[in-house]
């Protein structure tokens, strides 16, 4: 149903929001002590949040659904934020035009590039008249040097520039810039999406960074001089990592002046990124509403017996004052014994007027327990009692299955 879709998606973005949060508040601090790697390896927890959310909800018995009200975090929302079955098929068209209409502008832009591409089958790289190099392509990614790299660049800042392109490859930055075009897409609505991609992939190129100085410890200066030269780019590519203009060259610059982590400091960072990945994920998920366990009770007992005692309820003075009946509808959970241990009202009419009484009655109830048991043994099992009020008659009560 478009309202139940529409509640996921709803779902989705305040999981996403949340991650992205926590994301953004502690992805310098996490650089500035360990380094861009295990920066940029914490936004795996955005698209982790999203995917939790999706999965079924943790089923609690007994879990009350009275007013169509919903457990956990997620009950908190104003009603007006869900849907109703009326508007629940025109937000979700809008949300769909929206997505198709980013792809179809991302799409526009990836084959847009792809056209200037000079391809070079005999050759390591590609060309194309963009001033940046470029690593494109989602199934076989292709390093895309400017036309002028050879005469910009110095043989070992040649060197350089491929080997970092040649990480983006090995890392697996490509789907990850593909699988957050796709995030992008799908909440198109949200600024802080498109806000915190940006930011994912200067954190990439900083991770690249860090490894073409860990790699090439001797060659931090040559490196910089090859970021000066870089034309930056005027827009992204879906499928595609290369210097954008998004990236401030001064604080990839300062990363080539600091340290590299020790063992130890990577180590305990790769533990802090598990965590808050777990944490993060076991988080969204756990506030989804809480899905009821479907025949969570025993099964109802099938029918009355004459051995079955059902004493009628005492009739309230101020229902036979004003002249009113009603009808109250049992749930009565009846052990092993026969004797009444649990009892929930499942309908009620008048406003429940008669509901006190009938539950006080049926407490001093007693049943003719075990007969839906093989053999004859004793079980458990619920039976719905129809409790009926009439000033012409005294209160009765018979059960259905």
């Amino acid at each position: 149903m478009a309202s139940d879709a529409l509640l996921e998606l709803l779902q989705a973005t305040l999981a996403i929001t949340f991650a992205l949060v926590v994301v953004l508040a502690l992805r310098m601090p996490l650089r500035r002590w360990v380094g861009a790697r295990a920066s940029c390896s914490l936004w795996v927890v955005v698209p982790l949040a999203v995917a939790a959310v999706l999965l079924p909800a943790r089923r609690v018995e007994g879990l009350a659904a009275v007013g169509g009200e919903a457990a956990g975090l997620f009950a908190a929302l104003p009603t007006s934020a869900q849907a109703t079955a009326s508007t629940a098929p025109a937000l979700l068209a809008l949300w769909l035009l929206g997505a198709l209409s980013l792809a179809l502008l991302m799409a526009v832009r990836q084959v847009r590039f792809q056209r200037s591409v000079q391809r070079r089958p005999g050759h390591p790289h590609d060309s194309s008249d963009w001033a940046t190099p470029v690593v494109s392509g989602l199934w076989r990614p292709r390093i895309v040097l400017p036309a002028d790299f050879t005469s910009r660049y110095t043989p070992e800042e040649q060197r350089l520039v491929i080997a970092h392109e040649q990480l983006h490859i090995e890392r697996g930055d490509i789907p990850a810039q593909a699988l957050a075009s796709l995030l992008r897409c799908l909440f198109w609505f949200h600024p802080l999406v498109h806000a915190a991609a940006t930011r994912f992939r200067f954190d990439q190129e900083l991770a690249c960074d860090a490894a073409v100085v860990a790699r090439f410890p001797n060659a931090r200066r040559n490196y910089g001089d090859a970021m000066l030269k870089t034309q930056l780019a005027g827009f992204g590519l879906p499928l595609g990592c290369h210097w954008q203009s998004c990236h401030p060259l001064k604080e990839r610059l300062r990363m080539l002046k600091q340290t590299l982590p020790g063992p130890r400091r990577r180590g305990a960072a790769s533990a802090l990124v598990f965590s808050l990945v777990a944490a993060t994920s076991l988080a969204a998920w756990a506030a989804q509403p809480a899905a009821p366990v479907e025949n969570a009770n025993p099964k109802h007992l099938q029918v009355l017996t004459d051995d079955d005692v059902l004493d009628p309820p005492k009739y309230p003075a101020g229902a036979v004052a004003k002249g009113l009946g009603g009808l109250v509808v049992l749930d009565v959970l009846v052990g092993v014994d026969g004797v009444p241990k649990e009892i929930k009202v499942h309908q009620s009419s008048t406003d429940g007027l008669f509901d006190q009484a009938a539950v006080d009655a049926a407490w001093n109830w007693r049943f003719n327990a075990g007969r839906n048991g093989a053999h004859g043994e004793k079980v458990e099992g619920w039976v719905r009692v129809p409790v009926k009020f009439s000033v012409e008659q005294p209160a009765e009560a018979d059960a259905t299955s």
